[in-house]
C-alpha cells in the first residue's frame, strides 16, 4: 500500500475532489459513448459495464438528452479478507447531449443489454432528408424563347 501525505496540498485536493477515502459518493468517469446518425434517427450508444438497469436514468428537456447512472461499491473488508488493489470505479456520472431541434422527443426509446445502453432518438418528418423534384424541362425553356 502507498502512504498518504496529508500535508501535501495536491494530495489533500485529490482526496477532497475524488473522495479517495471512500466517505460518501464519488464522481465516476463518464462512460465511453458513440453517437451516430441515420436517415431516421440519432443513436446514442453508451458502455456501462457493471451497472444495473435500475441505476440508470434518462431524460430529455429542452432538446438536451441526459444519461445519469450510479455504480454502487460492493466491496467490504473484514471476514471476507483485506483489499490490496481496488481499481474499479464506483460513484455517479452524468452525460448530456444537445439534440437537433427537429427530433421526436416523445418517440425516444432506450434499450439496455450486456452493459450497453442504446438510446434511439427518432427524427421528426420535417428533419428527414427528402428529394426535391425539379419542375420544367430544358426543351420547354428553349422553345419558349428563354435561355437554357
Amino acid at each position: 500500500m502507498y502512504p498518504t501525505r496529508t500535508n501535501d496540498p495536491f494530495d489533500q485536493l485529490f482526496t477532497s475532489v475524488f473522495n479517495r477515502n471512500g466517505n460518501g459518493a464519488t464522481l465516476m468517469r463518464a462512460p465511453e459513448t458513440d453517437v451516430m446518425e441515420t436517415e431516421r434517427e440519432i443513436r446514442v450508444i453508451t458502455e456501462m459495464p457493471g451497472l444495473k438497469r435500475e441505476n440508470i436514468e434518462i431524460d430529455v428537456e429542452n432538446n438536451v438528452l441526459t444519461v445519469r447512472g450510479e455504480k454502487r461499491e460492493e466491496r467490504t473488508e473484514g471476514e471476507q479478507g483485506k483489499w490490496h488493489l481496488a481499481e474499479r470505479r464506483y460513484g455517479t456520472f452524468a452525460r448530456s447531449f444537445v439534440l437537433p431541434r427537429d427530433v421526436d422527443a416523445d418517440g425516444i426509446q432506450a434499450h439496455f443489454e450486456d452493459g450497453v445502453l442504446t438510446v434511439s432518438v427518432p427524427k421528426s418528418e420535417k428533419a428527414r432528408r427528402r428529394r426535391i423534384e425539379i419542375g420544367g424541362s430544358a426543351a420547354q425553356s428553349v422553345s419558349e424563347g428563354q435561355p437554357a
